[in-house]
């Protein structure tokens, strides 16, 4: 136990002893950890846009004014017999004239219903058709527009929302592609400046390695301190990661919500809360490793023990 204490106590001298050597080094560790998050955080959004899409996309059918009740409720069963579809909403008259209103239509617009009377109603039935996938709303229209459905059928409507995701999955791959070169860039950086942080380390402290070694320290216990020095570096690194990221989160958490009118559809908050090891303490892992790997190879070339 004393042991180990003294390893940590050695490990902390190192750290703080060489500052502005450690200070560059954990920026290094630092740009490449936010570069990683900065991916994850694309990667999620891109996933959770998708399927956001995925659930608010729906195709609206519009029904000739005399087709009544029993037809459009035929209509709905054919429709639900079909695979693709998820779920099926009949929408009413009175609800449409309703929807009318109360759209982002100019007033001008609103008054064309006042030539109808209080009891009149130029709406008919629609239909709001939703799919478990976007890729399947072109087999849903297809079955509407068949020769059975044309004297029911006034029309369909239908964004290619398709198309829409498929840019938001390009973006996504190509910023993935490229930023992993810059990731690569830093850890190749990040292992140089290590190693040559613990080599300084090594130089400055060979006299008390010279003097322990006299007194009959062993090979592990020089050797701990130094590896015990790296992980301090992924530790800070990581520390103020998450104290940069987690505020950019919460900053910018409201826009997300407030751009897609729901706050389940893309919640950063809750994606860190609910994966925070797996983001943060798999990265502190990984350069921990990388940061213990570069320290056995300055002490196994500079130190010779």
């Amino acid at each position: 136990m004393r042991s180990f204490i003294r390893i940590v106590k050695f490990g902390l001298q190192g750290f703080f002893r060489n500052f502005w050597l450690s200070v560059v080094t954990i920026t290094m560790m630092l740009m490449a950890l936010f570069t990683i998050t900065l991916l994850v955080s694309i990667d999620y959004i891109k996933e959770a846009t998708i399927e956001g899409v995925n659930k608010k996309v729906d195709i609206l059918i519009s029904l000739n004014i005399d087709v009544d009740r029993e037809s459009v409720e035929n209509i709905v069963t054919d429709l639900e017999e079909l695979e693709e579809v998820k779920k099926v909403t009949i929408i009413s008259p009175e609800d449409n004239k309703q929807l009318y209103q109360q759209s982002n239509l100019d007033e001008r617009s609103k008054k064309v219903l006042d030539i109808f009377g209080e009891e009149e109603n130029p709406f008919g039935f629609s239909l709001a058709v939703q799919a478990h996938d976007l890729s399947q709303y072109d087999v849903i229209l297809d079955f509407i527009r068949a020769d059975k459905y044309t004297k029911l059928v006034d029309g369909s409507d239908f964004n290619d929302f398709d198309a829409f995701v498929g840019k938001i999955d390009n973006l996504a791959k190509v910023i993935n592609k490229y930023s992993w070169y810059v990731i690569g860039a830093f850890i190749l950086i990040s292992m140089i400046v290590i190693f040559n942080t613990i080599r300084i380390s090594i130089y400055s402290r060979k006299d008390e390695v010279m003097i322990m070694k006299l007194v009959g320290a062993n090979n592990h216990f020089i050797r701990a301190p130094f590896l015990l020095e790296g992980v301090f570096y992924a530790l800070a690194s990581i520390a103020i990661l998450i104290a940069i990221v987690y505020p950019i989160v919460n900053f910018i958490q409201p826009s997300l919500t407030s751009y897609f009118q729901d706050a389940d559809v893309i919640n950063l908050q809750k994606y860190f809360q609910y994966n925070f090891w797996y983001i943060f303490g798999s990265q502190f892992l990984v350069l921990a490793i990388v940061n213990i790997l570069s320290t056995t190879i300055a002490i196994r070339k500079y130190l010779r023990v």
